[in-house]
């Protein structure tokens, strides 16, 4: 029997609402597409059901020859990796990598890197982190950019006498995103352009944050939180096309090769973002969107009114970015000669 044993977040049932169960949901389409058995153990809401815990465990002690990806944040992944080190077997184990920083972390020495032996292979998003690996003594590191399953690119409609210019922030929203960065620019813009562009919002706002952040945006007229877009449904890119640019100012210490990077691709948004993890290596600066320094709402504010009085050259990059899409359809990374490399 070709079995393999899935662990990672995968929305508990629910639509996936964060990058990594996202990102998981299309792994595991594909994946039963190769495997005769696909075992999913769905860890997003572990802390609330001990149970899966139960079921993991059962999982990796009935299966001691199967293959196992764990595709987990970095200290759940850690504490898993050590399990299987503990439980010696001839299962085949690849850590396909959520976020940017577990390679920082081995190096710094947050984690033991002992139990990362147990590894056939580490799967992740970017150059830096496999080079890092390198030199923490890793030699069985491959990199595969982040992925989704893109059906369809929108028609995107420019309108010549339309002055007034749309940012979007699509991701979780919490500080860490930057969203605080972005009312602050608002602010400074709205001296002079407050009727010349607007910010929508769209994501699951964090418990914690939600009050604070709905009650800065409020005092805002041309600030609005939009609820949650589920991109799963390929027509909701029409709504995002709609839109001129996107707003990425994170500096969130787990972010890695965010898929809202390809989502504003495929709607053909050229994206503001930070110098912050992958994101230099993802946005070709000029070309595909804007790298600029982390926590800064003047730079941010300024990189936005060069987006509001250049809207003929945001057009021609915004075509840019839809042709760079593809290069980023689950089918197109996820290919016959990737799972040769990797042994599946």
């Amino acid at each position: 029997m070709n079995k393999l044993v899935f662990i990672g977040p995968c929305g508990g049932g629910k639509i996936p609402t964060n990058g990594a169960s996202v990102k998981n949901f299309y792994l595991i389409q594909t994946l039963r597409e190769r495997f005769n058995s696909v075992i999913v153990i769905d860890t997003e809401y572990w802390r609330r059901n001990p149970f899966i815990l139960l079921k993991l465990l059962f999982a990796v002690l009935k299966n001691p020859r199967a293959k196992f990806i764990v595709s987990a944040n970095n200290m759940s992944s850690y504490r898993l990796i050590r399990i299987f080190d503990a439980i010696p077997a001839k299962r085949e184990i690849y850590y396909w990598v959520i976020g940017g920083s577990i390679a920082r972390w081995i190096k710094d020495g947050k984690v033991k890197s002992a139990p990362y032996r147990v590894l056939k292979m580490f799967i992740v998003e970017g150059n830096s982190m496999k080079d890092t690996l390198s030199e923490c003594g890793f030699d069985n590191v491959i990199t595969v950019p982040n992925f989704k399953n893109i059906s369809y690119i929108p028609d995107k409609q420019w309108l010549a006498n339309e002055d007034k210019v749309r940012f979007v922030f699509l991701s979780r929203i919490i500080p860490q995103k930057g969203c605080d960065y972005i009312i602050e620019a608002v602010k400074i813009l709205n001296s002079k352009y407050s009727e010349r562009f607007s910010v929508d919002f769209y994501g699951e706002i964090s418990d914690d944050y939600s009050d604070i952040f709905l009650d800065k945006i409020d005092s805002l007229p041309n600030v609005s939180y939009k609820g949650f877009l589920d991109l799963r449904n390929p027509q909701n890119y029409d709504i995002l096309s709609r839109y001129d640019s996107m707003l990425f100012p994170t500096f969130w210490d787990g972010e890695g090769f965010p898929g809202i990077i390809i989502d504003a691709y495929i709607a053909g948004l050229p994206v503001i973002a930070t110098d912050w993890s992958l994101n230099r290596d993802l946005i070709e600066n000029g070309e595909t969107g804007w790298i600029i320094e982390p926590k800064n709402a003047g730079v941010l504010a300024a990189k936005m009114e060069f987006v509001m009085n250049n809207k003929v050259e945001i057009s021609q990059m915004s075509d840019l970015c839809q042709s760079k899409a593809m290069n980023y359809d689950v089918h197109y990374v996820l290919n016959d000669g990737l799972f040769k490399i990797i042994g599946m």
